[in-house]
């Protein structure tokens, strides 16, 4: 019972915004893409401004469905071109980037700031959906869901 509770005390300090990771080597707080490949699927939500309508609709669909992608190791990443204002989710896991890696991320997507766009990466760091609308969460799920790792994920003991 002793060596649960230095566990539990570790789970329960988490950060707020960070619920699941893929794996044990995968970093709880990772600050970059490269960081998050081969543990998490990155989900890039670029907008113009934190108020914007098409962001705040994507993000309450992700906290409403918060289970599902901790299951899915979605990590939400909203990138925000004038981030005044901005209130992360309440229970889906995300990481906000520094201000360098964001315009890293903007640069390598091509995304302009007045643009939004939602793209979804897999855990290979690839390009697996790209929309310029707000994606549903049963479209998000049925897409990891088709992925072979999040198949072979799906076959472990314990699966999410």
């Amino acid at each position: 019972m002793t060596l649960r509770l230095p566990f539990i005390a570790a789970i329960l300090s988490l950060p707020a915004g960070l619920f699941a990771q893929a794996s044990l080597s995968c970093s709880m707080r990772p600050a970059t893409l490269v960081q998050m490949r081969h543990c998490y699927r990155p989900l890039l939500v670029f907008s113009p401004t934190a108020k914007d309508p098409r962001l705040l609709k994507q993000q309450s669909a992700l906290d409403s469905a918060a289970d599902d992608m901790m299951d899915r190791f979605v990590l939400f990443l909203p990138i925000i071109a004038q981030s005044q204002g901005y209130q992360p989710p309440l229970d889906t896991p995300y990481e906000i980037l520094n201000r360098k890696e964001m315009a890293s991320v903007r640069a390598r997507f091509q995304v302009p700031e007045g643009r939004f766009s939602v793209y979804l990466l897999g855990e290979d760091g690839r390009i697996k959906l790209k929309s310029t609308q707000p994606v549903s969460i049963s479209q998000l799920n049925q897409l990891i869901d088709s992925m072979p790792e999040r198949k072979i994920e799906m076959q472990r003991p314990h699966a999410n």
